[in-house]
This record gives structure tokens, sequence and C-alpha cells, in this order.
């Protein structure tokens, strides 16, 4: 009873499915590279706003995790949740300092790396990104 299949059939109110895994990361993903753009600029401020929203996209997907039982996958989006927060926090000091946003982004972009090396693929296709086959139930 731990599949993913029966906690659909034990609650029907939850349907957090792959399809809209893949959509909160895709917004995630558009949101954070926003976030970039905008340090580049020294736009602080959007850039902390922007965060907010990569980070509150990504945070959604710890349900998917649990319902496919990935403690690992939970272990490496919590990394990379801090990290965000550690950005948030360096992006409302007072004195900002550039190279220390660099080096937060940068961890996100290891944190969230070491995810898609386990549970991302691209298709031959489509090109486009999605799940490994396999990888979850």
């Amino acid at each position: 009873m731990g599949s993913a299949g029966a906690v659909a059939q034990k609650n029907p109110y939850r349907n957090y499915n792959e399809q809209k895994f893949v959509e909160n990361m895709q917004t995630a993903g558009r949101n954070y590279a926003a976030v970039t753009a905008f340090i580049a600029k020294s736009d602080y401020e959007s850039a902390k706003a922007q965060l907010t929203r990569a980070r509150e996209q990504l945070a959604i997907t710890v349900q998917f995790w649990r319902d496919n039982n990935r403690t690992d996958a939970i272990a490496m989006l919590r990394e990379a949740l801090n990290s965000m927060d550690n950005l948030d926090v360096a992006l409302g000091a007072e004195r900002i300092d550039p190279s220390g946003l660099g080096a937060a982004s940068e961890r996100i972009s290891t944190a969230c790396g070491a995810c898609h090396t386990v549970y991302r693929d691209r298709d031959p296709e489509t090109k486009a990104y999605r799940i490994k086959p396999g990888s979850v139930r």
C-alpha cells in the first residue's frame, strides 16, 4: 500500500502526478533563470522576488517524491531549497556581496544538478526533459 497508486486510491483528492511535477519543475526553472539574469544585471530586488516564485514551485515537488518513496530525491530537494534560502538571505543583506551571490547560486545549481543526474532524462525525439523511465513508481 506504499505505492503512489495506493495513495491515490486511498485519498481521491491527492492527484499530484508526473505531469504536474514536470510543470512545476519547468516553472521553477524559468523563474530561476530569471533570478540569475536579474543578478547579472545587479537588480537584486527583482532577483529576490523571482527567487521566491522559483522556490515556491520547487517546494511543491516534495509531494511527488514522497508519493514515490524517493528519500534521496527529498534530501536533494531540501539541499536545493536550503541553498535558495541562503541566496534569499544574501539578496536581502544590507551590503550585497556579488561574489557571495555567485557562490550561493552555484550551490543551487549543484543541488539541482545532482537530482537531475539521477532522475532526469531527455527524450531523443522531442528533446524535452522528462523523468527517467523506471526511476519512479
